[in-house]
């Protein structure tokens, strides 16, 4: 693996191997003892791959989300590159093998379906998340609508992703023969997606604060002194009046807002604010960039 990559020091290709094989584990670990057992679906070809074991029972279910990555993972190769598809290609076999291990050695909980979708969601997630951060994925329907957003860009990833689970997750309380399936199902996909927005992204996430006001050093000031964050300032022009402005920039934590808005109060009634959020913020005064 070292040599297949460039890596900016001798020790960073140990943690990618670390990151997806802990990241599988977690994976192939929360899908078969939480997830699968319980008749519930968190899409992707491991969803896919259970359902087939469910209804025909000829081979294991990491066997069969094996066999059905191969050809994707091929064709992943030639059209999207070695940088992605290797990696994912080490998580997809680590992850398949340990799906048909852990059943073996590790006896399925089959408490409550709540505590299942939300303890299977958690552990996805995170495994999810750690491959993630190598540049790889767990495979298959990652690959699927990597082709799909080639051939129609205009179609965001995520929209395509989200439409993959759909089908998966409907097709599952079809084949278990249970609505409630999927609404289980819909319970684990959110705790794993946030799961993952939270690994990757860190859970100081925050709000961007664009003001737009004819008094950029009051509102400064204000800003500065109330809330105790920078403020950045950009010369604007008006679409519509064709007047200049001055918008200001600010990142503050989720708790700062309010002390913002009393701060643009004071300064400037007539400001125009928009406030968005945003995943992660980085540099001084929030989390350091390494």
């Amino acid at each position: 693996m070292k040599q297949l990559f460039s890596y900016p020091s001798k020790y960073s290709w140990i943690k990618d191997v670390v990151l997806i094989i802990s990241g599988s584990a977690l994976y192939a670990f929360g899908f078969s003892v939480f997830i699968e057992p319980n008749h519930i679906s968190t899409g992707g070809v491991s969803g896919i791959a259970a359902l087939i074991h469910y209804g025909f029972n000829v081979l294991p279910t990491g066997t069969v989300a094996l066999v059905m990555n191969i050809p994707l993972l091929i064709a992943g190769l030639i059209i999207l590159g070695k940088q992605f598809v290797i990696k994912t290609a080490i998580s997809t076999v680590i992850s398949s093998i340990l799906l048909d291990v852990f059943p073996a050695y590790i006896k399925s909980y089959s408490g409550d379906k709540i505590l299942s979708s939300l303890a299977g969601g958690v552990l996805i997630g995170a495994g999810l998340a750690l491959v993630m951060m190598t540049g790889g994925t767990t495979g298959g329907m990652d690959i699927v609508a990597k082709f799909i957003n080639k051939r129609m860009p205009h179609i965001s990833m995520a929209k395509i992703m989200l439409v993959l689970d759909v089908i998966i997750v409907s097709a599952a309380a079809l084949v278990y023969h249970s609505f409630e399936t999927s609404l289980y199902s819909i319970l684990a996909l959110f705790t794993s997606s946030k799961v993952i927005d939270g690994i990757l992204y860190g859970v100081d996430s925050g709000k961007l604060v664009y003001i737009i006001t004819k008094k950029p050093e009051e509102l400064s000031n204000s800003i500065i002194n109330i809330v105790g964050r920078g403020v950045t300032r950009m010369k604007v022009i008006g679409g519509y009046t064709q007047s200049e402005r001055t918008m200001l920039m600010c990142a503050t934590r989720r708790q700062e807002v309010a002390r913002l808005r009393t701060a643009v109060l004071r300064a400037d009634k007539e400001a125009f604010v928009v406030i968005t959020d945003f995943g992660e913020i980085l540099g001084e005064g929030f989390k350091g960039l390494d």
